[in-house]
């Protein structure tokens, strides 16, 4: 009776405390005006959240040291690391021995499909890329993912018009060969089905990427197959019916657009237009380059994508990096830009999932000796050593803290600078805020600029503030009361989780 009275009255108190403005951490933040404030809409909730991931694409089957895969996969796929719960697995299109322009040795792949010489035909080897194949079970090992995504960023070069894997004979040329259209499905799916047999929880094929780019000509520094709209639309089509016929129990993410610009538009028309593909489609799947700062043009992107009624299929953010890349490994403004396009794709964009482009890049090393990378990770050539970008710990602020099943919660209110200059960038401060299935409500803010101070108008009783900045990497700066007003420091990003736990006030 007495830990009860004693637990009664600390109770008391706190919600006493409750009513002032405490001010007590970070040196009087209560005694101070806010830059912003933050008021959440009561009971309002935007889109679910299916999740966070990346890509091993281009590096997975580089790693030949069993420990370095079971680091790398630990630290992206486990509750240890970033709880991804996406993996996208690269189909690669393989390398013609004869006629390959590709310098890149990153950027070469090794496909399942080889030509046997003693048959004289083309045949399936899924012994081969068998690096990547144990860096994906590695992962499924950690029991987060939920989700595999197989997909080709070009049909096999054998099935193409300029027999590489790299793109067309001229730019803007569409490279899969018409009279290999149905090879490339048999192909794709042959492959899917492969997976599926090993127990990889296969929900997604892509196998069209980035297909408004020109791909080929003279650049051909990686795969990639441009497709014009009809040929995208029949070879969509074959690849439902495929799935049909074999009854495999995975959906098309299409079409992978390489941004919002261009001809998507016209891609998601085509596809949501064909009964057969639309109704083996289940998310409609673009890339966030080139639009980091144009707000408005993602706003309006949903709004059109809304208009469609798509009904239950997800609008999933598949791939982004900074591009132009202007921020090294080691700057933390790498983690800031990245931290703002994720909420922004998630408040304007209002995507479902978002993945960035590759989990390890190689090093990128300017005259000053700067990385460059644009991975997690960056690698050396030979891949003996890695090093932990800035923008690993932007992509923990969000993945995790939110996990599958949380909503995005919008604001109700902000100061009419913020909110008048939210489309044209005069800001620097960009926030997201979603509730989990476990009731918590978690703020992401992201701050380009000088120290902030912002007041915080959410329900709760305790607080968690995790923060990233120059001399921190996702490092716990309070954990007690919910507190009114915080301060963000300077270039960071900041993790603010809010819950009614009273238990987490006297552990």
């Amino acid at each position: 009776m007495q830990n009860v009275k004693r637990i009664f009255v600390k109770v008391v108190v706190f919600l006493l405390g409750l009513s002032t403005a405490v001010g007590a951490w970070a040196g009087g933040l209560g005694k101070n005006a806010a830059d912003i404030t933050l008021a959440l809409a009561p009971s309002v909730c935007r889109q679910k959240i299916t999740g966070f991931g990346t890509s091993a694409c281009w590096w997975s089957h580089r790693v030949t040291d069993d420990s370095m895969r079971e680091d790398l996969m630990k630290q992206l796929y486990s509750e240890d690391g970033l709880e991804l719960n996406i993996y996208r697995y690269n189909v690669g299109g393989g390398v013609n021995p004869d006629h390959n322009r590709v310098s890149n040795s990153w950027h070469n792949t090794e496909s399942f499909y080889v030509f046997d010489e003693a048959q004289n035909a083309w045949a399936f080897d899924f012994t081969r890329d068998a690096y990547a194949q144990k860096a994906l079970q590695t992962a499924l090992s950690y029991g987060c993912i939920d989700t595999v995504i197989l997909f080709a960023n070009s049909p096999h070069y054998s099935m193409t018009v300029s027999g590489e894997a790299s793109g067309g004979v001229n730019d803007g040329d569409s490279n899969l060969d018409p009279a290999h259209e149905q090879d490339f499905v048999d192909y794709f799916l042959t492959i899917t089905q492969h997976f599926l047999d090993a127990g990889v929880p296969v929900k997604y094929i892509s196998p069209i990427n980035e297909p408004q780019w020109g791909w080929g000509g003279p650049w051909v520094h990686q795969e990639g197959c441009h497709y014009e709209t009809d040929q995208l639309a029949r070879v969509l089509h074959l690849f439902a019916e495929g799935i049909e016929k074999r009854k495999l129990p995975v959906k098309l993410s299409v079409p992978e657009s390489g941004e919002i610009g261009e001809l998507t538009k016209e891609y998601f028309t085509a596809i949501g237009s064909d009964p057969v593909i639309l109704r083996n489609t289940g998310s409609f799947a673009y890339h966030s380059y080139w639009k980091d700062t144009l707000l408005e043009d993602k706003a309006h992107f949903r709004d059109w994508f809304d208009e469609q009624n798509y009904a239950d299929r997800t609008l999933d953010m598949t791939e982004w990096c900074e591009l132009p890349n202007k921020h090294a490994t080691t700057d933390p403004m790498a983690a800031v830009i990245m931290a703002r396009v994720m909420a922004n794709d998630l408040n304007f964009s209002r995507v479902n999932s978002w993945s960035s482009w590759v989990a390890v890049n190689g090093e990128g090393i300017n005259d000053e000796g700067l990385d460059f990378s644009d991975g997690l990770f960056s690698a050396d050539e030979a891949f003996t050593h890695y090093e932990k970008s800035f923008r690993y710990w932007a992509m923990a602020h969000f993945s995790k803290f939110i996990p599958a099943g949380s909503y995005l919660v919008p604001f109700a209110s902000t100061p009419d600078d913020y909110r008048k200059s939210t489309y044209d960038r005069r800001v620097d401060t960009d926030f997201a805020a979603f509730r989990t299935p476990q009731g918590k409500t978690v703020l992401v803010i992201s701050n380009e600029g000088p120290e902030k101070t912002i007041r915080l108008q959410t329900p709760g009783l305790h607080m968690t503030v995790y923060t990233t900045d120059e001399a921190r990497r996702l490092e716990p700066t309070y954990n007690g009361r919910r507190l009114p007003t915080l301060t963000i420091p300077a270039v960071s990003v900041t993790t603010v989780v809010i819950d009614n736990d009273l238990g987490g006030l006297f552990r």
